[in-house]
């Protein structure tokens, strides 16, 4: 197998998905070559189902392998990559390994009100429309789980199991959403603070600086 990576990505202001395993490929320090498929010029799927039968971006191709959707493409780098020529991304301690995998599939596959509601690409309008009331209160069950494992954790560090890792980069772009709309996290002021360092999170402000070059898109 060729050792080249290559991640394929839709528009960096619009697919929060490809923002995940991106930001864990440079955390990795893993070289890759990234491209872009439009997402505005592929309303049929057909440029992105030629890359994959989920007709879905982000994909990562590593030879003639091709690995569609994020989180799985998260756990092949983790297993294809590992320590210590790399870096960790998920907890060493058994205990904590097992909530942050469970948080990062929380977020996988839940909260579509809040997705929908606070659309990534809406992120980047000089003014983001009201949030929905179901969209803000699923915002409120991602900062009680944040909470919760600030709370927990026992390795040093800001993010929440100390270092950074995969479940933040699951998170990173819900962190972007929950700015940009301006949920109040008085409540839960761990993660107030979480947020903070996540966006100052040098892999993820390499994305976020590159998005917020491009044109701004309301509707696609």
């Amino acid at each position: 197998m060729s050792d080249k990576l290559i991640l394929h990505i839709g528009e960096k202001n619009m697919s929060s998905w490809s923002m995940r395993p991106y930001v864990a490929l440079v955390e990795k320090e893993i070289p890759f070559e990234e491209r872009t498929v439009l997402i505005k010029e592929d309303k049929d799927r057909a440029r992105r189902r030629a890359l994959s039968p989920t007709g879905k971006v982000p994909v990562l191709q590593h030879g003639d392998l091709m690995i569609p959707d994020s989180l799985a493409i998260v756990e092949y780098l983790e297993e294809t990559f590992p320590p210590p020529k790399h870096k960790l991304l998920w907890p060493a301690d058994t205990r904590e390994r097992a909530h942050a995998r469970w948080l990062a599939a929380a977020m996988h596959s839940g909260f579509a009100k809040l997705r929908e509601s606070m659309s990534f690409n809406l992120c980047f309008l000089k003014t983001t429309p009201p949030a929905t009331p179901d969209a803000l209160a699923e915002a409120k069950e991602v900062l009680s789980y944040w909470e919760s494992a600030l709370d927990a954790k026992t390795a040093p560090g800001p993010f929440l199991f100390g270092p950074f890792g995969a479940v933040d980069a699951m998170y990173a772009p819900v962190v972007v959403r929950l700015t940009a709309f301006k949920v109040d996290p008085a409540h839960t002021p761990k993660s107030a603070a979480y947020m903070k360092s996540v966006l100052a999170q040098p892999s993820v402000k390499r994305w976020m600086d590159a998005a917020r070059a491009l044109p701004p898109v309301e509707t696609y």
